[in-house]
């Protein structure tokens, strides 16, 4: 097997005894308790907890109409607690409830699930989710991050409409680019992510788009439910390192929350192999093992638990990549 720039990155920092905390004892415990049983004993993801939040700081006014939202949408009831999560002002919040039963059924779809209902094709009404080219598949996972977590994202690339006259910001921005049908919306999404990740990637300089996405620069511009994020560099060639990382990237998905996965090859590929190359996005943790949304095929693939921690081949669920070289966590919530 040949190495990688971040599994020598880990081995440099472990010699002079600099190892991110994500790896330590009490931290991978932790992860793999809310692995197993969630952070509350209701089960309740990220996104309820947020809306509950909410609800208990509202006005009671506020508070009756975020009651009527979450009752209005009955079975959809999860959209709403993620619209509210997402930041949004509650009159878009009410707003998105009034307007959902007019939707079109395509339209809802997208909203309740941008990557799809499991393994298969994602789809946004008639289109592929796949990446504009072949330098965003980066912007493509944080697009697909971003809508997942917010309503209003999902439903301006679904209907072009914002609701309650309320927009989120990088949507917002994607209308420089004039866009009208749905996949034109999808890739000026693409287009703001990636431009979001590469403007000051090198502090005052840009990072040059043809290199695709910074992963330093990823946990600095993801937006989910308010939370804050950082970057977790993999020794794929340890499995000490990569049991936490499966632990860690288990506790957020059981929390409802997406992992960013960097990719790539290693120097028995040559050179220009070894830094991280791909990046796909791990939607689920299922019995049978995760589930991977991969943006150059547009497709929700499989990944078994053991290849994440023993490695392997080359897998399509990574893009025909072989190597594992970086994950976007959720920082812990200040105690």
């Amino acid at each position: 097997m040949g190495w990688t720039l971040t599994s020598l990155a880990v081995q440099a920092g472990r010699f002079v005894g600099a190892t991110g905390q994500w790896r330590g004892v009490a931290q991978v415990a932790h992860a793999r308790e809310v692995a197993e049983h969630g952070v509350r004993p209701d089960g309740a993801t990220v996104t309820a907890r947020v809306y509950a939040r909410r609800l208990e700081a509202a006005s009671p006014a506020d508070r009756k109409a975020l009651e009527a939202a979450l009752s209005e949408l009955g079975d959809d009831a999860a959209v709403i607690e993620r619209a509210t999560a997402s930041g949004a002002p509650l009159t878009a919040v009410a707003a998105l409830a009034a307007a959902w039963h007019r939707l079109p059924d395509t339209a809802k779809e997208t909203i309740r699930r941008p990557a799809g209902r499991g393994i298969g094709p994602v789809r946004f009404g008639s289109i592929r989710a796949v990446q504009v080219d072949r330098t965003t598949c980066g912007a493509a996972v944080m697009a697909m991050m971003l809508m997942r977590g917010d309503p209003f994202a999902a439903a301006w690339v679904a209907t072009g409409r914002s609701l309650g006259d309320h927009l989120p910001s990088e949507a917002a921005a994607a209308l420089e680019y004039g866009p009208r049908t749905i996949e034109e919306r999808w890739h000026a999404l693409q287009r703001v992510m990636h431009g979001a990740t590469t403007s000051r990637a090198l502090g005052v300089a840009p990072w040059p788009r043809g290199f695709g996405t910074p992963p330093w620069r990823v946990d600095d511009v993801t937006r989910y439910s308010g939370l804050r994020f950082r970057g977790a560099i993999l020794d794929d060639t340890d499995s000490e390192t990569m049991e936490a990382a499966l632990a860690h990237a288990s506790a957020a998905l059981r929390d409802g929350i997406p992992v960013p996965l960097y990719v790539g090859g290693d120097s028995s590929g040559g050179l220009d192999q070894v830094m991280p190359r791909h990046v796909v996005l791990m939607t689920a943790r299922t019995e049978a093992g995760l589930e991977i949304y991969e943006p150059s095929s547009g497709r929700v693939l499989p990944l078994g638990v053991d290849r994440f921690v023993e490695g392997g081949g080359k897998e399509p669920a990574l893009g025909h990549w072989s190597r594992l070289s970086w994950m976007v966590l959720p920082r812990p919530a200040r105690r």
